[in-house]
């Protein structure tokens, strides 16, 4: 009994190792990320995400009252996936702060069915980066995503939904909206390089050890419970 106990576990062992060749235990390493508030001239560094691409909550809720609305002060816990998504705006044009020109929007302060209202988009420039690259890169490697490119006011409207849109607004700052709408083309897909959000992974995708430790602690005891017989040592 004692060979087949041992050959059991082997056999989990090399499965993990197997495992962790095809699944990493993290992601890379998320760093603190700088925002300037234009509207309040203030600037704070977040670090939104642990080594997992999980949202950091209490970060979160900082960050949300960051970006809270600056003509009511009031607050709306801020869409993790959007965020994460600004996040990658910052990683990918390698800059070291996002200047948000809108976060949270409290009613009236929008259009009708504004996802500011919902803290699912943010307004944003990117310091030395012109926002139709801006707007572009996103639309090209992201779903289920709106973006807003504000050519005379230079910034970009980012928001999670269910269905893709983007627009362009020529509109100047203080007057009303002019926005043309355009929806995704069919055959419209992610180049090969999009970063994935860690938001929508599965957990089939990335598990933490822990709960690899724990369904290997699992089938240990279910070898143990159908093989182990104290009377035969």
């Amino acid at each position: 009994m004692i060979p087949l106990l041992s050959i059991a576990l082997t056999l989990i062992s090399n499965v993990t190792d197997l495992a962790h060749m095809f699944v990493p235990d993290t992601l890379d390493e998320r760093p603190a990320y700088t925002f300037y508030f234009e509207n309040r001239h203030e600037e704070a560094s977040f670090e939104l995400f642990d080594q997992y691409g999980d949202a950091e909550q209490d970060t979160m809720k900082q960050f949300s009252h960051f970006v809270r609305c600056w003509r009511t002060g009031r607050e709306k816990a801020m869409s993790p996936r959007t965020v994460e998504i600004v996040t990658l705006v910052a990683e990918h044009f390698h800059v070291g702060r996002i200047d948000v020109v809108s976060g949270y929007r409290a009613r009236p302060y929008g259009a009708p069915h504004s996802k500011h209202f919902l803290g699912r988009a943010m307004d944003i420039h990117v310091p030395g980066v012109k926002s139709k690259v801006v707007a572009n890169w996103v639309w090209q490697n992201f779903r289920h995503v709106g973006v807003g490119y504000y050519p005379k006011q230079e910034f970009v409207h980012i928001d999670s939904r269910d269905i893709d849109v983007r627009w362009v607004d020529t509109s100047a700052h203080g007057e009303s909206a002019h926005a043309k709408y355009t929806g995704r083309l069919p055959g419209d897909e992610l180049p090969e390089d999009a970063p994935m959000l860690a938001y929508d992974r599965t957990e089939q995708q990335v598990k933490k050890p822990v709960d690899r430790d724990v369904e290997q602690l699992a089938a240990v005891q279910n070898i143990l419970a159908s093989t182990f017989d104290p009377l035969q040592f």
